[in-house]
């Protein structure tokens, strides 16, 4: 398994996807960006039937799509949207909503989803957690331009939160497990703007080297059901950081060598 597709086309990953079904994933998320999701019935955690946009009230929402059982990906993914909530503070509910939702259809359901959003929440009223049918859920990932797919044990899906603006167009994805408050409330105090400018990724922009590396070091367990650290792919990554460091070095060292040569012999 791997913790993010998009940041498996840095490198080569353990994902159970091939290279050509990444890249697919990060070209169907990309090409998201700047369309109109449409007006989804979903549950809330509660039972009750609402609309996508009329939770969304004609302000910002963030939306992510986790899977309840998992073991360590979606639950990080959870708590840093609950520490961008926490640092919005009074204008989370004013300036924006956010819902996430469940798309393991077998397990996920509206009860079960109230269970898990406890874990994040005190109150539902600007945060939904919610569930869908199979439907509804795989039209809403093909608006959102979110992949994932059944495997043995889980899900191999795609990490990402995404930044839905106040005309109910995809303003931003925000991709990985580790994001920090301002990564998530940049976009959406400028999806909040009358003028969105939806620009869509080159490759990997906005996305830290760092985060690319902490997350391609999760891989996924079979036999436990988890997320585990890949141990051999941290080592290799810190091999080739070692070996290029060196370069620089080596490089950087003949520089400065060839200067005072040519000084040197200047003076003399």
């Amino acid at each position: 398994m791997f913790s993010c597709l998009v940041l498996a086309l840095f490198s080569q990953s353990h994902a159970s996807l091939s290279s050509q079904e990444e890249q697919a994933a990060f070209n169907l998320s990309n090409n998201a960006i700047g369309k109109e999701i449409g007006d989804h019935t979903l549950i809330n955690q509660d039972g009750k039937s609402f609309k996508l946009k009329e939770f969304a009230g004609g302000k910002p929402i963030v939306i992510s799509l986790i899977y309840t059982s998992c073991g360590h990906i979606c639950p990080t993914i959870t708590t840093n949207l609950k520490n961008a909530v926490k640092e919005a503070g009074k204008d989370f509910g004013i300036k924006f909503n956010a819902i996430t939702i469940g798309f393991d259809i077998e397990y996920d359901t509206y009860k079960r989803m109230k269970e898990y959003g406890r874990n994040f929440t005190e109150s539902f009223k600007s945060w939904r957690f919610a569930a869908a049918d199979k439907d509804t859920i795989d039209k809403l990932a093909k608006d959102l331009g979110f992949s994932y797919k059944k495997t043995t044990g889980g899900f191999d899906h795609l990490n990402i939160v995404t930044i839905v603006d106040a005309k109910g167009k995809i303003y931003q994805h925000v991709y990985g497990v580790e994001f920090k408050p301002e990564a998530i409330l940049g976009p959406v105090y400028q999806a909040g703007m009358e003028k969105s400018d939806y620009g869509k990724y080159s490759g990997f922009e906005g996305v830290g080297i760092i985060d690319r590396i902490v997350l391609f070091c999760y891989k996924y367990d079979e036999k436990t059901g988890q997320y585990k650290l890949d141990y051999p792919f941290l080592i290799g990554t810190a091999m080739e950081a070692i070996v290029i460091l060196t370069i620089i070095l080596f490089v950087w060292g003949r520089s400065i060598k060839s200067f005072f040569v040519r000084r040197f012999s200047h003076g003399t």
